[in-house]
């Protein structure tokens, strides 16, 4: 990931600026990306063709292939070797010839339009978008900003549809500003079907119609209308954009979604002719899963407390990046949040942040997901961002895992989340008796809010009533600031105060213990947020273990061994880097994030105590050295 050596010199209002996605502060109409060294895209109908001609790049433009198209709208393409050129009927629109000699597209001995770029190449036939415009039931545009030709037919064979609902209007301050209403959608086949939305976030863009960054969710919108949801990715482009003037913060999101729920909802109760499918009783707008992306990974909260035609049940955040503050506190919905380890957007990962804002909402009892993507990135969540993210870096790339795979993972976890939320009104890993390791097949580590008992919590104070074997304990702030003092750690986020405990040992067999006074009957886990700190030497760059123990007010005591190689206690790979700063010592700092893990513990385990009176928790650490940070040890039921 991009070294961002992040505590240095944040105010609170610097932290917030410098936690944008670097691209939402690109100049208004900057030109796009060059592309043209990455692999292009063919959505038709907003659904991928994987096989075929891809569009290419020759001479400064972009050429479409023409077989690979029209053959995705129902025609039938063959060469015609007689007149030189490709030849394509279908039975509605008679046959056309597309003369290869000088470029002329004829339809029933009526020259049409003459292309000057047609070309064959390869074995294909390639032609400029604009052909399209002349060829009856098909349309194509190129999308520079995503690599992508676009192309909509009059009869999708498949259950997604792109739309554009015309020209709407937002309204921002005393000015109106005009916008297209795009978007794709899956529509199930059953009825009153629960509805998901995704909002895409702030990327390069030219104009808020023409850069599609919608279609980059198109791939789950297609694999959610299969599994029963209608499910819907809105083309927010115009919160992005300057072409009407400076935004402001999400309100322009806001006001799009508001619209097209509005129109959904009418042809949803039976009116035609809004979108170009059938939607009448599709879907529940009772049951709403919001997944954001980047800027509205943040935004979604803002939507769902400000939408009153959708009642939100549960919010999917993917890479957040944390721009404008919430105007009220976030709702009281599960929240899944994704933050993948080499972002190159959002560096400083900012999901944390927004994982300690929920946990520490008072009225919140919803739970609370934070996954860390092991080799995951900022873009391998959506298929619109071809290029490698803007600051990644460069000597990660290597490590970065394929896109297709960053998809898979994504689309299991979003899939699980709407199933669990909408099944329990719980996240996929609240009621997990321990954290797992990998989902679906991709490494992570897992923190999981859910409520419950707090035991001990990391400040300056509590420390203070640790009892201490062998181990030295200590009150450290793991902030964004020059009033850090954790060493070397490095946590996902950015904070003016982190209170961590940094407990050290030199021996095997040291340990600490928390006095506590506790009933936990009832209760199902006893959960530690805690990370290894992998900067200090004390650890040998190998995994950590402890054994666990309660002790109850009679004196009689069970333990529970974390056998080394659990997630939490895992050494992260990385180095110690040397950050000079002006006036005073060099600071420290981990090239790599480690975020707390959730170590959970099944009450079950902890036999022959009184779980009613329970006296003291103890860490007890077998390994001849090490580190570890702790945040929290509480109870969950």
């Amino acid at each position: 990931m991009k070294k961002a050596y992040r505590i240095l010199m944040y105010t609170a209002a610097a932290a917030m600026m410098l936690s944008t996605s670097a691209q939402a502060l690109e100049p208004a109409l900057d030109p796009l990306p060059d592309l043209s060294a990455y692999p292009t895209q063919l959505l038709v109908n907003g659904q991928s063709v994987e096989s075929g001609a891809m569009p290419r790049y020759l001479s400064g433009t972009v050429l479409l292939p023409l077989r690979s198209i029209l053959e995705q709208a129902g025609y039938t393409v063959d060469w015609d070797s007689q007149a030189q050129g490709a030849a394509f009927s279908l039975n509605s629109a008679g046959a056309y010839l597309l003369h290869m000699g000088d470029g002329a597209l004829i339809l029933e001995g009526k020259t049409l339009w003459t292309d000057p770029k047609a070309v064959v190449l390869e074995g294909t036939t390639y032609v400029s978008a604009d052909l399209f415009d002349y060829v009856e039931g098909v349309s194509a545009e190129w999308d520079g900003a995503t690599n992508t030709a676009v192309v909509t037919t009059d009869a999708p064979r498949n259950n997604v549809y792109c739309y554009d609902l015309g020209e709407g209007t937002l309204t921002q301050g005393k000015r109106e500003i005009p916008y297209r209403m795009q978007g794709v959608i899956g529509v199930p086949e059953g009825e009153n079907c629960p509805v998901a939305i995704f909002l895409h976030g702030s990327h390069p863009i030219q104009s808020a119609a023409e850069n599609r960054y919608d279609l980059g969710f198109s791939y789950l919108v297609d694999q959610l209308a299969d599994a029963g949801y209608l499910a819907i990715s809105m083309n927010v482009g115009i919160n992005y954009s300057f072409e009407n003037g400076e935004p402001s913060g999400c309100e322009r999101t806001v006001q799009v979604v508001e619209q097209q729920i509005a129109l959904l909802k009418q042809a949803m109760e039976g009116k035609e002719e809004i979108f170009p499918c059938d939607l009448k009783k599709k879907g529940d707008l009772d049951q709403v899963i919001l997944v954001g992306h980047s800027r509205a990974g943040y935004d979604v909260f803002e939507v769902a407390a400000r939408t009153k035609l959708m009642e939100v049940k549960g919010i999917v955040s993917a890479a957040p990046s944390l721009v404008t503050p919430l105007s009220s506190d976030p709702v009281d919905v599960p929240v899944g949040i994704i933050i993948p380890q080499y972002d190159g957007d959002v560096t400083s990962l900012d999901g944390g942040t927004l994982f300690d804002q929920l946990e520490n909402t008072p009225q919140r009892s919803s739970g609370t997901d934070l996954i860390y993507l092991e080799n995951g990135n900022h873009g391998g969540f959506s298929t619109a961002l071809v290029r490698p993210d803007p600051f990644a870096d460069r000597e990660t790339l290597s490590q970065v895992m394929e896109p297709k795979k960053q998809q898979a993972f994504f689309s299991a976890y979003v899939q699980d989340f709407i199933k669990t939320v909408l099944e329990t009104g719980k996240t996929p890993l609240e009621t997990d008796t321990s954290m797992p390791e990998q989902y679906d097949g991709y490494p992570i580590m897992a923190r999981v809010d859910a409520g419950g008992t707090v035991l001990y919590r990391a400040t300056s104070e509590s420390v203070q009533r640790l009892q201490t074997s062998g181990v030295t304990a200590k009150a450290v702030n793991a902030c964004s600031t020059l009033d850090h003092t954790a060493g070397s750690f490095r946590i996902p986020g950015s904070f003016l105060q982190y209170d961590l405990t940094c407990l050290g040992w030199d021996r095997a067999g040291s340990s600490v213990t928390i006095p506590v006074s506790a009933d936990l009957k009832g209760t199902s886990y006893l959960q530690l947020d805690l990370a290894q700190d992998s900067g200090d030497t004390r650890n040998r760059r190998l995994d950590q273990s402890l054994i666990v123990t309660l002790r109850d007010a009679a004196g009689k005591e069970s333990s529970v061994q974390v056998e080394a190689g659990t997630s939490a206690l895992a050494w992260q790979e990385g180095t110690v880097e040397t950050i000079p700063v002006a006036g005073q010592d060099d600071l420290l700092q981990y090239s790599t994030f480690t975020p707390l893990g959730t170590l959970r513990l099944d009450m079950a385990a902890f036999s022959g105590v009184d779980l009613g009176r329970i006296a003291q928790v103890t860490l007890t650490f077998d390994q001849p050295s090490g580190s570890i940070m702790l945040r929290e040890i509480q109870t969950v039921k």
